[in-house]
C-alpha cells in the first residue's frame, strides 16, 4: 500500500473522527465514545497530537496514532501512551505497522524511554499485532471491566526504547 506518514492537520479530523466512530465497540474499549464533530474530537485530541497514514493515491487518511505523555508528573515524562486506529478497509495491509514504526522513530528522536498502551483481553487480534511489533505484556488487571455480560481483563503493554541519554 502506497502511503506516507505525517503529523495530523485540521483537515484530517473529519476522516479521523469517521475512523474513530467506526472502530470502537465493547470488544476493544471499555467506554465507546462516538464523536459528533471534528470540533468535539479536537477538544480532547488537539491538532498535531497524532501521526496519520495517508494514501498517496486518494489522499485519504487510512489510520492514525495518537501519543502523549502518560501523566504530567516530571518523573513520568519519559513515557508516551499511544492509541492507534486504522480504517477497517485498510486493516491487515501494513498501515498499523507503519504508524507504530513512525511513532517509535519520533519517540526515539525525542528521547522517550518507553511507549505504553492498554488493550482489552477480548481484543486478541490487537494483542498479537502489538506483540508482532515488539510490545510486551507488562501487567494484567484481571476482570477489570464488566462488558456485555462478562468480566474482561485490562492488559498493559509496552515497547522499551532504551533512550537513556537524558539520564546522564
Amino acid at each position: 500500500m502506497d502511503i506516507y506518514i505525517r503529523t495530523s492537520q485540521w483537515a484530517d479530523y473529519p476522516q479521523i473522527v469517521e475512523i474513530e466512530n467506526q472502530i470502537w465497540n465493547s470488544t476493544n474499549t471499555p467506554q465507546v465514545t462516538h464523536y459528533a464533530s471534528p470540533e468535539e474530537y479536537a477538544a480532547r485530541f488537539p491538532v498535531g497530537s497524532h501521526l496519520v497514514a495517508v494514501s498517496r493515491i486518494r489522499n485519504e487518511v487510512l489510520g492514525f496514532i495518537g501519543f502523549h505523555r502518560a501523566t504530567s508528573m516530571e518523573a513520568h515524562q519519559w513515557t508516551w501512551t499511544i492509541d492507534i486506529g486504522v480504517n477497517p478497509a485498510a486493516q491487515s495491509s501494513g498501515v498499523g505497522t507503519k504508524l507504530l514504526d513512525a511513532v517509535k522513530k519520533q519517540a526515539q528522536s525525542e528521547q522517550i524511554h518507553k511507549l505504553s498502551l492498554r488493550v482489552l483481553g477480548t481484543n486478541q487480534n490487537a494483542i498479537r499485532f502489538y506483540q508482532k511489533n515488539g510490545f510486551e505484556i507488562e501487567g494484567i488487571l484481571k476482570d477489570e471491566f464488566y462488558l456485555d455480560g462478562h468480566f474482561v481483563d485490562d492488559i498493559f503493554m509496552a515497547f522499551p526504547l532504551k533512550n537513556d541519554t537524558h539520564l546522564v
